[in-house]
């Protein structure tokens, strides 16, 4: 299925699918003006066959045009099924990006939990953290503030890309629906939010795959921790099904478009995206006088409400901000494309935790999860403004951060990453990774790390009895042992 240029007398109808033959059914070997082969080894991914294809002159019948959206005649006449928007196409790209999405929260979940398991078993330094422990025993490693701080973040993260892949994926399907039945309103929010999520998702599983390797130590390197894998097959999730650069600037430009809509009074579709910017825009615009959101920092942190009205402040404000920028001050797409990338970012930190919040809803007011799950997507909440304090800073007259409320942010992070710090590893352990599915020595449910590291070390053939043995004979006798008993070597040992 090759994505191709329709065009047609010289007009050009934009990609569409096409089905290319690649393949001699009778011996196999490539059509007339198909070049194709295998591209070699790559950084991971290596289960999977990735080719190259180059295309010269080749011709197919008219009917290997996907015609479902629309139909070119035998004599080259265009036309497409009444109400059908020509971007319906964008269906197939949004369910892929939703099942990343979701692979992505699994993917990292398997890296928090050999991360989490690993670093509570680890023990190094006595005295140095500040729980107290017998003279003679080490801290566990997940004690200390700057472990704490990588990996407990990365969990409450990773609570939330469950949510969020659970909740996304019912909103594809529910669009779906709309589209099968020609209402084509809620396809262009669906699609700019699958290109935010997926990008923010991505970058997070990769990175924190990354991270759970360097709190491993000098053990996460090693391919018994199961990291390396986890991030080789990890790291392509960035680039494919879209660029994370690119992504963004698809987010970026769906919501600079709905706030010059609002601008223009034009009408604007009724969605998610859509009602956190009229809430917090006047005609598109930014409030005379806006909330103060960092009075009262404490009260801040006990209010979802609250949290999710700054989140989606911050996002309105950001795409305010970069409309005037480009509509007002003439200022380039080009020059845009970093403030583009934090648009995105702003926008999924809003989405991401309203999924959050509304997945914690559904759980019964008694529900004895609730305070643990309350406790993560506030800890999500706080390290989301620590990230990002600069935007803090940069909010419009009354709304914006002093520098006493951000380090106010920092502290109430900082203490809540060490209460979830106790519950860490049943948190993870709730994932319900099986030790097959982790293929981890480090990671192991019943926690010995080290016996089953040497246990896993010793079936190298190096190390087993008779092979490694042997081996070593034969290298002492050709390489070595020449070089401690040859004539020439004990007359400089004489002279020495």
């Amino acid at each position: 299925m090759v994505m191709a240029q329709l065009i047609v007398a010289g007009k050009n109808l934009g990609p569409h699918p096409v089905v290319v033959p690649i393949r001699s059914t009778e011996d196999h070997r490539p059509l007339p003006g198909v070049t194709v082969g295998d591209l070699g080894p790559k950084f991971g991914f290596n289960a999977m066959d990735n080719g190259f294809l180059m295309l010269n002159h080749v011709r197919v019948p008219r009917l290997n045009l996907m015609q479902r959206y629309i139909t070119v005649s035998r004599q080259g006449e265009v036309s497409r099924p009444a109400n059908i928007d020509p971007k319906v196409t964008y269906g197939t790209m949004v369910y892929v990006r939703a099942q990343i999405i979701r692979i992505m929260s699994q993917t990292l979940a398997r890296a928090t939990t050999i991360g989490i398991r690993y670093t509570s078993v680890r023990r190094q330094f006595a005295g140095k953290s500040d729980k107290p422990l017998a003279p003679s025993l080490e801290s566990p490693v997940l004690d200390y503030g700057m472990v704490q701080h990588r990996l407990i973040p990365l969990l409450a993260q990773n609570y939330a890309m469950f949510a969020t892949s659970q909740a996304f994926l019912q909103h594809y399907e529910q669009c779906m629906h709309e589209l099968n039945n020609g209402d084509y309103a809620s396809l262009k929010e669906l699609h700019a939010t699958a290109c935010a999520l997926k990008r923010w998702t991505s970058d997070v599983a990769v990175r924190g795959i990354d991270t759970c390797r360097h709190v491993c130590g000098g053990h996460g390197f090693s391919q018994f921790s199961g990291l390396n894998e986890f991030f080789g097959n990890a790291y392509p999730n960035i680039i494919w099904e879209g660029d994370n650069y690119v992504l963004s600037q698809q987010t970026a430009q769906f919501l600079i478009n709905q706030v010059r809509a609002l601008r223009k009074g034009a009408r604007v579709e009724d969605n998610q995206t859509t009602r956190y910017l009229r809430k917090h825009l006047v005609s598109g615009h930014l409030p005379q006088r806006p909330t103060a959101w960092g009075a009262a920092i404490e009260s801040l942190a006990t209010d979802a409400t609250a949290q999710l009205d700054l989140l989606s402040f911050r996002a309105a404000a950001m795409a305010a901000e970069l409309t005037d920028q480009i509509d007002s001050n003439g200022r380039s797409w080009n020059r845009s494309l970093v403030s583009m990338q934090r648009l995105s970012d702003a926008h999924s930190d809003y989405i991401v935790a309203a999924y959050f919040r509304a997945h914690i809803a559904t759980l019964p007011g008694t529900s004895p999860l609730l305070p643990i799950l309350n406790k993560l997507a506030t800890l999500l909440f706080l390290y989301v403004l620590s990230q990002n304090s600069s935007d803090l800073f940069r909010l419009p007259s009354a709304a914006a951060f002093t520098g006493a409320q951000v380090s106010r942010v920092e502290e109430l992070l900082a203490a809540i990453i060490e209460d979830v710090r106790e519950q860490a590893v049943p948190l993870v352990d709730a994932f319900g990774m099986s030790d097959s599915r982790l293929n981890s020595a480090l990671g192991r449910s019943d926690g010995k790390v080290y016996d089953n590291y040497l246990l896993w070390a010793m079936q190298d053939p190096l190390n087993t009895q008779d092979t490694g043995e042997e081996v070593r004979r034969v290298w002492f006798d050709k390489y070595i042992k020449p070089v401690l008993h040859s004539a020439e070597t004990s007359k400089k040992n004489a002279k020495l």
